[in-house]
């Protein structure tokens, strides 16, 4: 059996949409691939069910394998997945998101026909508590310095994960993973190639990993430790940084001017509504008015 690329699917406690994630593979196009299922220490209940069931559907499939670990967070699930895997192409996916049948086949082609290149991303389309379609930017190395723009469901190279050293454990708790490895795939010079179409949907959930890298101390964290682990591309790349970031702030304290302005601007705008209806209510017509319907009040018994 032929295995071109290996889908990783990492897996805590998110067991209700599992069968989704490792469905939507199945019904991919292209056929040489493998999945590799993790469980990392999941405590639900009702995830440690999923995982006996989607076991024994697929116990006779070579190509869909499971692997139980104690919980040592996203970064060394993946890791451990890809480790055991076959495939010269690796695609993770999250075990609560999907991607299209046509994903494997479009990003493989790339892959096959480009050496140079070593990641491939698309568009997503967001469901759940969220809708609409992200569009991710044509790859900017510099740009990419100053914040991620291409989620973890990405092709990449068997060998750009080996020569980055995999996913950081260290980050594998509250996220920015596979920011980290494209910053460092980049590094050792490996093209990034946009394909702009929808290939995945990805779930949004209020509770989701991506909200404690939102947390102030967690987020003051990870971008130092970023910084420190790609000190000399920072340092090489510092004005363009400190200019991106500065233009941005610019950018959102002028928004909230704006907004500002607009506030008072309605404010007042009420304050001549409440004038003049306070004056309305003031002439003769108004009472004469609410004394007819006073009266049909009464008439009608209400």
């Amino acid at each position: 059996m032929n295995i071109k690329i290996s889908v990783v699917i990492p897996c805590y406690n998110h067991g209700e949409f599992l069968k989704e994630a490792i469905q939507s593979v199945i019904e991919s196009i292209y056929e040489d691939y493998e999945v590799i299922v993790v469980n990392d220490g999941s405590t639900d209940t009702r995830t440690l069910d999923i995982f006996k069931e989607q076991e024994k559907r697929f116990r006779d499939n070579d190509k869909i394998k499971f692997i139980h670990q104690e919980n040592l967070g996203l970064a060394n699930a993946r890791n451990n997945a890809i480790r055991l895997s076959r495939g010269e192409y690796i695609l993770p996916l999250d075990a609560d998101n999907k991607i299209r049948p046509h994903y494997l086949l479009k990003a493989t082609e790339v892959l096959d026909n480009r050496p140079e290149t070593g990641i491939v991303y698309g568009y997503a389309k967001f469901f759940g508590d969220r809708e609409g379609i992200w569009e991710m930017p044509v790859f900017n190395a510099r740009k990419l310095l100053t914040g991620n723009f291409i989620d973890a469901c990405a092709v990449f190279r068997k060998v750009v994960w080996e020569q980055c050293g995999g996913f950081d454990p260290d980050m594998g708790i509250m996220g920015y993973e596979d920011w980290d490895l494209w910053i460092g795939a980049m590094e050792r010079g490996w093209k990034f190639h946009l394909i702009k179409e929808v290939l995945f949907d990805y779930r949004v959930l209020k509770n989701s990993m991506i909200s404690a890298c939102n947390i102030p101390e967690n987020r003051r964290y990870l971008i130092r430790y970023i910084c420190n682990k790609h000190k000399n591309t920072y340092i090489e790349n510092m004005g363009y940084v400190i200019a991106e970031k500065d233009v941005s702030y610019l950018i959102l304290e002028n928004h909230a001017k704006n907004l500002m302005t607009y506030a008072k601007n309605l404010e007042g705008a009420l304050k001549d509504r409440d004038a003049v209806i306070s004056a309305m209510k003031a002439t003769k017509g108004w009472r004469i008015l609410e004394k007819i319907r006073r009266i049909k009040r009464e008439l009608l018994g209400k």
